[in-house]
């Protein structure tokens, strides 16, 4: 049965849960989807047109639609269209529609940015923060010990169980997008501040997830939220100038500091769990940085 309230058309929950079933991508990453395509469907409903008869005039007007909104910046634009193009692509390979409309619609431009990063004196001054002024000292250190070591995404820290991180190898077992896995090395600081937080840890029995690894101070699994109110409370006690500060610009911060150090970009693709090194090669602004200043002392 349709849930009207979350699903404006049959066809979307068939999406969705071919989203999670058959794509592997996490809930959050399909509610992301799914809200990209409530919109849509709205836009659609004022029209009162039905979305096997959408044709390219329709989803132009809809990007102008999406332009008119001052808080649809470019980016946001590129993943609602990214969701529609999903949709669709999903309704012609099951024979629910006789063409797709949306092959012809271009994508906003999304401006290139510079990944944000701390610098290698910021990051140790991020976790010397974390001793001083984290609600939990023990606990919060092994937490950003685990993103600036590993280089691990939000929802990978999130989701790690008890025995993902194994001492006797050396490797924490991360789960990422598409529910892809991978081993990565664990340094041997990073081991030691796990091990001095595990005594500490402490699991409510109302808990559904009682061998998640990190936790709150009331015994549940720590959540996303949570993670974010770390990263903003450490920052402003750090002293870290820096506007934004999250969980992913620290992943960041890895790759930059990783390339500073000569490491290759394969490995660095590897460490992170990017599916294309081109994802990877957005760090390499670093590396042309370094060679131009070397450039720039040549003399003959």
């Amino acid at each position: 049965m349709q849930d009207e309230s979350r699903f404006p058309h049959p066809w979307v929950q068939d999406y969705y849960n071919f989203l999670i079933t058959e794509k592997g991508f996490s809930r959050q990453t399909a509610e992301a989807y799914l809200h990209d395509l409530r919109v849509f469907f709205a836009f659609l409903r004022e029209r009162r047109v039905e979305p096997e008869a959408v044709d390219i005039f329709l989803l132009r007007e809809f990007n102008r639609y999406l332009q008119e909104d001052r808080d649809n910046a470019h980016i946001t634009r590129a993943r609602k269209i990214s969701a529609l193009r999903g949709f669709y692509r999903f309704l012609l390979d099951n024979d629910l529609i006789d063409a797709d409309p949306t092959v012809k619609l271009r994508p906003p431009k999304v401006p290139k940015t510079q990944p944000y990063f701390l610098s290698a004196s910021e990051a140790r001054r991020f976790l010397d923060a974390v001793r001083r002024y984290g609600p939990e000292p023990v606990r919060d250190y092994a937490i950003f010990a685990m993103f600036l070591y590993t280089g691990c995404r939000l929802g990978e820290l999130v989701g790690l169980n008890v025995e993902d991180v194994d001492f006797e190898t050396g490797t924490v077992w991360l789960f990422g997008k598409g529910a892809k896995e991978r081993v990565v090395p664990m340094k041997p600081e990073l081991a030691e501040a796990v091990q001095q937080y595990l005594p500490e840890r402490k699991v409510n029995p109302k808990c559904p997830h009682p061998r998640r690894l990190f936790r709150n101070r009331w015994g549940y699994a720590l959540t996303r939220h949570g993670v974010h109110y770390l990263v903003k409370r450490i920052a402003a006690n750090a002293d870290i100038q820096r506007e934004g500060l999250s969980a992913h610009k620290l992943r960041h911060t890895v790759a930059t500091l990783l390339l500073e150090r000569d490491a290759d970009l394969r490995s660095i693709q590897e460490l992170l769990g990017h599916a294309s090194v081109a994802t990877t090669q957005r760090y390499t602004h670093v590396v042309n940085k370094r060679l131009k200043a070397q450039i720039d002392k040549l003399s003959y």
